[in-house]
């Protein structure tokens, strides 16, 4: 399974910390926008990783299934160099 994961986080020292977590366990795509691949236990434990840097009152983090052999089509900067392919993120 495939899910897009953005987010608004109001100061910078949790907006490090989202980032970097993050960074751990899916691919960067664009600023705040993120692409987990994997099981729903892996996304719940990203979430779960993620609760204790959030500000529930003024962050907003949202989580989005794509679909299975969804459309994906990026315009611009590539978030991976040229000629890496990543197993399992297409189709």
């Amino acid at each position: 399974m495939r899910w897009l994961i953005a987010y608004d986080v109001a100061k910078p020292a949790r907006l490090q910390r989202v980032y970097r977590w993050l960074c751990g366990h899916a691919l960067p795509l664009q600023n705040s926008v993120f692409l987990l691949v994997g099981e729903q236990a892996d996304l719940e434990r990203c979430i779960a990783g993620l609760l204790p840097f959030l500000d529930k009152r003024a962050d907003d983090v949202r989580v989005y299934p794509l679909p299975k052999g969804g459309l994906c089509k990026a315009l611009g900067a590539d978030c991976v160099p040229e000629g890496v392919w990543l197993a399992g993120v297409v189709g």
